[in-house]
C-alpha cells in the first residue's frame, strides 16, 4: 500500500472515531434529558420500619466508635468511663446528598425514632460509605452533631451476646439483627476504613432543624420524635449507618422502632 492510500486510510479512522465519540456525547446526553437525577426513583427510596431489642446490641466498646482515631461516643456529662453497647443499623435508604443535583440525587433521611423502656442514655451517630472510605458525625469543635436520649427506666442485668470492640478501623462489622456464620461473614457485614489521609468528619451531619446546615448537638428525654441526616457535600454516598449506643444494660421490655425515609429536597 502506497503512502497515499495509507494517509487516507489513517484520516478515514480518524473520522469514524470522531463520529463515534461524537455520537457517544448526543446519547448521553438526550439520555441525562429524558432521565435527570431528579427524576430517578430508585427501589431503595422506599420507606425502612425496623424494630430492636436489647440483644440486637452486638458490640461492646469502652467509650469510643469508629474512625481513623477512635472518636468518643459522648461528651461532657454524657461521658461514662463504662461500656457502652453498640449496634449498626443499615438504613436501606437512598442516602442523604447535598452535591451537584446534576449528579445525584439532592435530598436528606428523615428518621422517627420510638424508644420504650430506655435505661441510661442512647446516642445516635451515623456512618456513610463514599467509595474506598468512610465518613461520620464529629461531636467536638465546629459542626458537632449528634443525638442524645436520656430515658429513666431500671438499668437490666444482661444484654445478649457482644463482641468487644479493641479496634476502631479497618474493622468488620455486622449490622444489628444479622447473626455472624461461622463459615462465611462478609455477605452480611461491612468493612470500616477511615483513609488515614483525608478528612471524614465535615460533611455528615444529625439534625432536626435542616436550616442547620453543619447539625446540631440535641439532648432530649422525648422517648419518641424525629431527627434527620444530612450532608453539605463531597462524593456520593455508597451505604449509610446509624450507629445507635446505651451506656447502660437495658430491661427485658426495652424496644427500639426506626422508621426511615429519603426525603428529596425541593428545587
Amino acid at each position: 500500500m502506497d503512502l497515499s492510500k495509507r494517509a487516507a486510510l489513517g484520516f478515514a479512522l480518524v473520522v469514524l472515531l470522531l463520529g463515534g465519540f461524537f455520537a457517544v456525547q448526543i446519547t448521553a446526553e438526550e439520555w441525562l434529558t429524558l432521565n435527570p437525577p431528579d427524576r430517578m426513583t430508585p427501589v431503595i427510596d422506599s420507606r425502612e420500619t425496623v424494630s430492636f431489642g436489647k440483644s440486637d446490641f452486638n458490640y461492646l466498646s469502652w467509650k469510643y466508635r469508629p474512625y481513623k482515631e477512635p472518636l468518643l461516643i459522648a461528651t461532657g456529662g454524657d461521658q461514662k468511663d463504662s461500656p457502652w453497647y453498640l449496634m449498626f443499623v443499615n438504613t436501606n435508604v437512598t442516602p442523604p446528598y447535598g452535591g451537584n443535583p446534576k449528579l445525584g440525587r439532592t435530598g436528606y433521611v428523615r428518621v422517627d425514632y420510638d424508644l420504650h423502656d430506655l435505661a441510661g442514655t442512647a446516642a445516635f451517630h451515623v456512618l456513610a460509605l463514599t467509595g474506598s472510605s468512610w465518613r461520620t458525625n464529629r461531636i467536638e469543635g465546629f459542626g458537632s452533631s449528634a443525638l442524645f436520649v436520656r430515658g429513666d427506666a431500671e438499668p437490666g442485668t444482661s444484654m445478649g451476646p457482644t463482641t468487644e470492640m479493641t479496634d476502631y478501623n479497618n474493622i468488620q462489622v455486622l449490622p444489628a439483627g444479622v447473626r455472624e456464620n461461622p463459615e462465611d461473614t462478609a455477605p452480611y457485614s461491612y468493612y470500616i476504613h477511615f483513609d488515614p489521609a483525608s478528612g471524614g468528619l465535615n460533611s455528615l451531619h444529625i439534625t432536626r432543624d435542616l436550616s442547620r446546615v453543619k447539625g446540631e448537638i440535641i439532648d432530649t428525654t422525648d422517648q419518641s420524635g424525629s431527627f434527620n441526616l444530612t450532608s453539605s457535600g463531597g462524593p456520593a454516598i455508597d451505604a449509610l449507618l446509624l450507629l445507635v449506643a446505651v451506656d447502660e444494660m437495658q430491661p427485658d421490655t426495652f424496644s427500639l422502632s426506626l422508621d426511615m425515609q429519603f426525603i428529596r429536597s425541593e428545587g
